[in-house]
C-alpha cells in the first residue's frame, strides 16, 4: 500500500491497479497481490464493496458478470499526475484539467444513477448565493467528459469517484458558476444546508482558538524582546557609570585560606562618608587580599547595590537570564500542548 503508482488516477481506466471494467473475483486476486486482506470483503446488495484499508468502496453492475463499473475514493494518498487531490479546492482541479462549464454537472449524493429534478429550474437554482454555498459545503460535482465525480466538504474535495465517461450521470442540479468559482477561489466558507450549525460554529470555535493562540505567542515573543532590550540597557547603564576605588578590609574565612568566601571592602561614598560591603567572591576576576585595591561600580539611583569587576561586567546578562528562561519554558510548554492538542484532533477525525 505504499506505492504511489497504487494510488495514480488514469481517467477512464480507473486507479493504479484498480481498473473499470474489472470482473469481481479478478479484482479480488489483484487486491491480494497488493497485500490487501479481502478475507473480510463482502459485496452487498446493492454491488458495493468497501475496502477499509483503502477508505474506498468499489461498486459493481448487478448483472452477471459482476463488472467494475465505480471507483469512490476517499483516501489522501490517491493523486492525479502525482498531485495530491483530497483537501483541494475544487476549482483547482478544473482548472487541472481545463473542463468547461459545459462539461461539469452538480449531484447531491455522488451516484451515477441519474438525480431527480433535472430540469431547466432546477439548473437555474445553483446560481443563486445561497445555492451555491450548499453545493459547495455537500455536493459532488462531475465532469462528465471524464468520468470524474469530486464531493465537496466545505469547499474542500473529500471523495473521488471515478467510472467511464459514458457511465457519468446525465442528470443533476446544474453546472459549475462563475459565482461558485470565485467561492471557491476566495476559500469563502460554505454556510448552506450542507455545513450544519455545529459545523459552522466548531470552525468558528478553531478559528478563535488559533487567533487566541497566535495573541498567547505572540505575547512572549514581544515579552521576551523587552527582556532582552531591558538587559542590554541595564548593562549600558552600569558601564556608564564610573570605577569606585575601595581596599579589600577583611576576608572570610581569613588566612591561612587560600580561598576566602567573603571579601569585605572599605570605600568612600558618594556622600563622602566611609562605607564597608562585604561580597561574595565570585565577584572578583582573582581573589583579592587584604590591603589590594579593586574597582567596584554602584548606581546613583541603587546605591544600596554594590559590584565588583565580574558582577557589573555581566549584570545584564546575569538579570535578565532568569527571566527569558522563564518565558522560553513557557513557550514550550505552549507549543507542546499546542502540538498534543492538534494530534489529538487527528487522531480522533482519522479513519
Amino acid at each position: 500500500m505504499k506505492n504511489e503508482e497504487f494510488w495514480l488516477v488514469e481517467i477512464g481506466v480507473g486507479m493504479g491497479p484498480v481498473a473499470l471494467g474489472m470482473e469481481y473475483d479478478r479484482l479480488l486476486q489483484v487486491l491480494r497481490v497488493h497485500h490487501i486482506d479481502t478475507d473480510n470483503l463482502l459485496l452487498d446488495t446493492n454491488g458495493k464493496l468497501s475496502i477499509p484499508q483503502m477508505n474506498s468502496q468499489l461498486i459493481f453492475l448487478h448483472a452477471e458478470p459482476r463488472i467494475l463499473c465505480q471507483i469512490v475514493v476517499n483516501d489522501d494518498r490517491i493523486r492525479f499526475g502525482g498531485l495530491p487531490v483530497i483537501g483541494k479546492r475544487v476549482h483547482e482541479i478544473l482548472g487541472m484539467f481545463k473542463a468547461s462549464r459545459k462539461e461539469t454537472l452538480w449531484s447531491i449524493d455522488g451516484t451515477t444513477d441519474g438525480i431527480s429534478n433535472g430540469d431547466s429550474h432546477a439548473s437555474q437554482s445553483v446560481e443563486s448565493a445561497t445555492a451555491s454555498r450548499e453545493l459547495l459545503a455537500s455536493g459532488t460535482l462531475w465532469i462528465t467528459s471524464l468520468g470524474l465525480g469530486m464531493t465537496l466538504r466545505n469547499g474542500l474535495i473529500e471523495t473521488v469517484h471515478l467510472c467511464d465517461p459514458a457511465d457519468s450521470p446525465s442528470d443533476g442540479v446544474g453546472s459549475w458558476t462563475k459565482e461558485q468559482q470565485r467561492l471557491s477561489e476566495v476559500r469563502e466558507m460554505p454556510m448552506g444546508s450542507g455545513a450544519t450549525h455545529s459545523e459552522t460554529k466548531l470552525d468558528q470555535t478553531k478559528f478563535r482558538k488559533s487567533i487566541v493562540r497566535s495573541i498567547m505567542f505572540m505575547a512572549l515573543y514581544v515579552s521576551l524582546g523587552l527582556v532582552i532590550v531591558w538587559g542590554i540597557r541595564l548593562q549600558r547603564n552600569w558601564d556608564a557609570v564610573p570605577d569606585v576605588p575601595a581596599v579589600v578590609f577583611a576576608v572570610d574565612p581569613p588566612p591561612p585560606v587560600f580561598f576566602p568566601d567573603k571579601i569585605t571592602v572599605m570605600f568612600i561614598d558618594a556622600s563622602g562618608g566611609e562605607r564597608r560591603e562585604t561580597l561574595d567572591h565570585t565577584q572578583f576576576l582573582t581573589t583579592p587580599h587584604v590591603g589590594d585595591e579593586v574597582k567596584l561600580k554602584l548606581l546613583p539611583e541603587t546605591p544600596e547595590i554594590v559590584l565588583g569587576p565580574v558582577g557589573y561586567r555581566n549584570v545584564g546578562f546575569n538579570t535578565a537570564f532568569p527571566y527569558g528562561m522563564g518565558l522560553l519554558a513557557i513557550g514550550s510548554v505552549l507549543q507542546l500542548v499546542v502540538l498534543g492538542t492538534k494530534a489529538a484532533r487527528r487522531r480522533k477525525s482519522a479513519f
